[in-house]
């Protein structure tokens, strides 16, 4: 058999864990959740790191998404170098996913650390929001802006302040 035949007499590891062993990457627990896909916490066994790895569902992905959206999202993000940013490592394809590997935050985001230690100071909020706001001008410089994705179908008329976030 195959290293990622994933018939019913393979190995019940899912097929992913092929493919990203296959890479080098060590999969491991689930730190969140989107509307196509899953990121994982993984260990890059060749450069000793922890990294996010996104894993993309084209079987649950729209083909706007896949086509347009997801591509322009992989190129963006290969150009962008910023201390605030989370940095792109490399993106896998196969005929099923897509696996996008990313910088792993460590601490998780602002609202993980909200909710397991509750308000921060204000000395740190002003720290967290003087890296967002430079963050977010590295944006700008380049001409990104990052509009939030809703469930719901576009309106008629564009937004006139888009949300910005990363």
């Amino acid at each position: 058999m195959g290293k990622g035949d994933t018939s019913e007499t393979a190995s019940a590891t899912p097929a992913y864990r092929s493919v990203m062993e296959e890479y080098g990457y060590e999969v491991g627990k689930i730190i969140g959740h989107g509307s196509y896909g899953t990121v994982y916490e993984a260990y890059y066994t060749k450069q000793k790191v922890m990294v996010a790895v996104k894993i993309i569902s084209k079987k649950k992905a729209s083909e706007d998404y896949l086509n347009k959206f997801l591509p322009r999202e992989i190129q963006v993000m290969k150009v962008l170098r910023h201390k605030y940013l989370i940095n792109f490592y490399q993106a896998i394809e196969t005929t099923s996913r897509v696996y996008i590997i990313l910088e792993l935050a460590q601490g998780g985001d602002v609202l993980e650390w909200i909710q397991r230690y509750g308000a921060c100071a204000e000395t740190l909020a002003g720290k967290w929001f003087s890296q967002m706001a430079l963050g977010i001008a590295y944006l700008h410089s380049k001409g990104i802006v990052h509009r939030s994705r809703s469930n719901t179908k576009p309106s008629p008329q564009p937004d006139p302040q888009p949300f910005c976030c990363w």
